[in-house]
């Protein structure tokens, strides 16, 4: 139990950590998950209420039990979400995108901005830091793959 809350909070910093761009949600599906995850946070308690609601008033008190089935299932949704982006944030990056990340370092460099190297042992969090760095710190003109 206490991985899957670890992994819950890797997750939550994870997405607090990775750039908002445009750019990068055609290269990576970690944007798309995190709008994803950030509106089911949201929304998804509502969701559940109404699903539930509904079929208990459209069907009676004999459904409920897959209602509330449905609902919690419903209510799970933004957890696996965190789960799998805390579990993609320790994932090893692949050796393309380390030399990738590299480049954007050296980037930074030049551009008189003091950023930690890259391992070979780097993580898609490692990545997301440098990113958030680089969109932050220089003028958004870094190239991109």
């Amino acid at each position: 139990m206490t991985e899957i809350k670890l992994l819950i909070e890797q997750g939550r910093e994870y997405q607090a950590l990775w750039p908002e761009q445009r750019a990068l949600s055609v290269i990576f599906p970690d944007p798309k998950i995190i709008k994803l995850s950030k509106l089911l946070q949201k929304s998804a308690a509502g969701i559940a209420c109404l699903s539930f609601v509904a079929q208990y008033l459209y069907f009676g008190h004999e459904v409920m039990p897959r209602a509330l089935a449905m609902s919690l299932l419903v209510l799970s949704i933004p957890y696996q979400s965190l789960i799998w982006l805390g579990h993609r944030a320790k994932q090893p990056l692949p050796l393309g995108l380390i030399s990738w990340c590299s480049d954007i370092r050296s980037q930074m460099i030049n551009a008189g901005i003091n950023v930690a190297p890259i391992s070979r042992k780097a993580s898609y969090k490692d990545m997301a830091l440098l990113l958030n760095q680089a969109y932050s710190k220089l003028n958004k003109a870094f190239e991109l793959p």
